[in-house]
């Protein structure tokens, strides 16, 4: 169960930013709206994706970008694209929803790549695998908040329960909704799950209207206080 609370989710930037700028960068002209959202800061962080067995990750985005840059029906999969180092190989796919990046598949950490290639051999544009949760999708359609990342909910489970990550608070710690559109605190140390709002809607209006502070939240007190 604590398991789940380790850290999971990374910032774009140092390694990170390096290695996809890299990988990007050597990608057909098709695909160079990939670098170009990398460059303006579109892609701010990538977390493991608890919903996929394997190493599949998730990737956040700058939510006051990431509505323009969305291209309605352009999904696919970018596959075997092999990343070589020290003899070995790994195969690196990436999945593209509506225009944007949103999730890469890996077997290696890439923290730990150095002096690496990029090898394109192999490299195919293939159908996409994603498939959204509609009823998910239709409790944040339309809720805008640019401290929240309400385009890409990560799903996962803790105690028989299926949540959807709508704030990472960073050290283990999330903000998340259910399947009822419920808003709940999810925190590590000391291990608690609590409910903070009925209503996704109504959260997403306290905060925009600067009701709700999550700096009080993490010091352990009424983020409504």
């Amino acid at each position: 169960m604590f398991g789940l609370f380790k850290k999971t989710n990374w910032k774009i930037e140092g390694k990170p930013l390096i290695f996809f700028r890299q990988v990007f960068s050597q990608l057909p002209a098709d695909f160079k709206f990939l670098a170009d959202g990398l460059d303006k800061g579109l892609y701010r962080r990538f977390s493991v994706n608890h919903a996929m067995k394997g190493h599949f990750y998730s990737i956040g985005f700058d939510p006051s970008q990431s509505d323009k840059s969305m291209t309605k029906g352009k999904q696919f999969e970018l596959e075997n694209i092999i990343i070589k180092q020290d003899g070995q190989a790994f195969r690196l796919n990436i999945t593209i929803y509506d225009g944007l990046w949103i999730g890469f598949e890996i077997e290696k950490d890439i923290l730990e790549f150095h002096n690496y290639q990029v090898d394109l051999s192999s490299f195919k544009k293939s159908k996409s695998k994603f498939a959204a949760d509609s009823k998910i999708e239709n409790l944040v359609s339309g809720l805008i908040c640019e401290h929240l990342d309400l385009t890409n909910l990560s799903e996962f489970d803790v105690d028989g329960k299926t949540y959807y990550q709508i704030k990472d608070l960073e050290d283990g710690n999330y903000i998340a909704i259910d399947n009822k559109g419920k808003v709940f605190g999810l925190i590590h140390d000391p291990y608690k799950i609590e409910l903070i709002n009925k209503s996704v809607k109504q959260f997403v209006d306290d905060i925009n209207n600067r009701k709700f502070d999550f700096d009080k939240y993490l010091n352990g007190t009424n983020g409504y206080a």
